[in-house]
């Protein structure tokens, strides 16, 4: 059985993320920990609140769960440091995962690749990273 660590923030229900983690499934029984980060929804432009990005982000984290355990996967999961090599660094002191698995929009729109997230992550952990490009909607200016 593989241990996988998925990472997503905005991205952690998209449709492309999910066939990732069940063509992983495909090819070997897994357990996933999905970690969230507790980032502002408005990524720092404007008021940000720690307990308000966490309560979004734990949304988020739930929904993503529930998603998991309807398709049939093993998944359990947390809100993690607002910066995600800190929360890939704290989830895999009690999740030694054989695969982390990175969730970002796409390189116009996001803010982690920009700040090269999923380059640094296979520097630093001793672990496999796997990058999947996630197209959700923006959030409407209006909602």
């Amino acid at each position: 059985m593989s241990r996988v660590l998925v990472v997503a923030n905005e991205t952690v229900a998209a449709s492309e993320l999910l066939a990732e983690l069940r063509r992983i499934e495909d090819e070997k029984t897994s357990v996933y920990r999905v970690i969230a980060p507790a980032v502002a929804q408005n990524h720092g432009m404007g008021a940000w609140n720690q307990e308000g990005a966490i309560d979004a982000a734990r949304e988020r984290l739930n929904h993503a769960l529930r998603v998991l355990r309807n398709e049939g996967l093993e998944a359990d999961g947390d809100v993690g440091d607002m910066v995600p090599l800190s929360a890939i660094r704290d989830a895999l002191i009690d999740f030694p995962a054989d695969l982390i698995v990175i969730s970002t929009h796409p390189v116009a729109r996001s803010g982690w690749l920009k700040k090269d997230v999923v380059e640094q992550a296979r520097k630093r952990f001793k672990v496999p990273v796997k990058h999947v490009v996630s197209h959700v909607p923006e959030p409407s200016a209006t909602a």
